[in-house]
């Protein structure tokens, strides 16, 4: 699933676990495994989209990526330089490279500060010193995001949810990054809003080449705006392929199960049985998703698959790959 061309950004094995404490003295009991040995890698001046359903590590990575959160393993190459080792000081100017959308536009901007002050933090760590250079730079990125100018003086509350996400991406733009993660950015927005946040982002990707890593639960919009897609299932990645291999030959069980649930996806080549799960007992030592999968069968059991290639840069984690329909695996692609 790692290619031979370095990329914008470049995660191996990356790995976080939460302890889960029980009793009185709250004693470890055993481990939440968000991330569980993740690999991905984002070239420039394209889009990699991060699905799954809530709770299987999407945010985490990113988190685990901005160094918002301490990873238990693995590596993070932003640029072909390694940061997971760097302390905050060596890394607080790579953070000018590496910026956030977050889900909640209402929470993720200070009540208290004016758009002005929102975005001019960012525009002072781009190096931008004069005042009046600060205020044309933040009427700039207001026209740049679509909001008017007249807004810098306002506050947040005055604002509507797209208007409070066009000023969260304003402020990510404001120190001139390379990659965006955009962590469910239009989640918490009206449907016709949405529209209009993609669409953005899109032309802000064409206008500054920029490289967005998308998560999102929205099938349909990341088929939309992305160029590979990765299918995250209990903190692992499942499926990864480009965005049109993924949806015209979905491979793993869960990723045709996340399709099936489209209400405009037809065919797919497999129909969900519901609770057909939950009459198993889940499997600590194979696939993640064997006491889900209706093809589960003794190897699923006893060890998880590793991820097999199943043409082009389509690789799949599932011991029957090469019986769906799919491209014949390829013996040695595995990673």
């Amino acid at each position: 699933m790692i290619s031979k061309v370095t990329p914008l950004l470049r995660v191996e094995a990356l790995k976080k676990y939460f302890p889960v404490r029980r009793g009185f003295l709250q004693q470890v009991g055993g481990c939440v495994r968000a991330v569980d040995g993740v690999d991905l890698e984002i070239q420039p001046k394209q889009t990699l989209g991060l699905v799954g359903e809530s709770g299987c590590g999407k945010s985490t990575v990113a988190r685990l990526i901005m160094r918002l959160l301490t990873p238990d393993g693995g590596t993070v190459r932003f640029d072909g330089r390694e940061i997971t080792v760097l302390n905050e000081r060596a890394f607080k100017p790579l953070r000018k490279q590496i910026q956030m959308i977050f889900q909640d536009p209402y929470s993720s901007l200070n009540p208290r500060m004016t758009v002005a002050q929102t975005i001019s933090d960012g525009v002072r760590m781009a190096g931008i010193k004069g005042k009046s250079d600060q205020r044309k730079r933040i009427r700039q990125l207001l026209e740049m995001v679509g909001m008017p100018v007249a807004s810098a003086g306002r506050y947040p509350h005055e604002f509507s949810g797209g208007q409070r996400q066009r000023v969260g991406i304003a402020r990510a733009l404001s120190v001139s990054p390379q990659l965006i993660l955009c962590d469910e950015p239009i989640s918490a927005l009206d449907v016709s809003i949405q529209a209009q946040i993609i669409n953005l982002l899109k032309d802000l990707q064409a206008e500054l080449g920029l490289s967005y890593l998308f998560i999102s639960h929205d099938l349909n919009v990341v088929s939309y705006i992305c160029d590979h897609v990765c299918v995250m299932y209990r903190g692992r990645i499942v499926e990864s392929a480009p965005a049109s291999d993924l949806f015209d030959h979905p491979c793993h069980p869960y990723t045709l199960r996340l399709l099936a649930a489209v209400p405009e996806t037809t065919e797919v080549g497999w129909s969900p049985q519901v609770g057909a799960g939950s009459q198993r007992a889940p499997l600590p030592d194979g696939c993640a998703f064997g006491d889900q999968c209706p093809d589960c069968h003794d190897d699923c059991v006893i060890e998880p698959p590793a991820m097999v290639r199943v043409g082009g840069q389509h690789y799949v984690r599932c011991w029957n790959a090469t019986r769906r329909q799919c491209s014949a695996a390829d013996p040695e692609g595995r990673h």
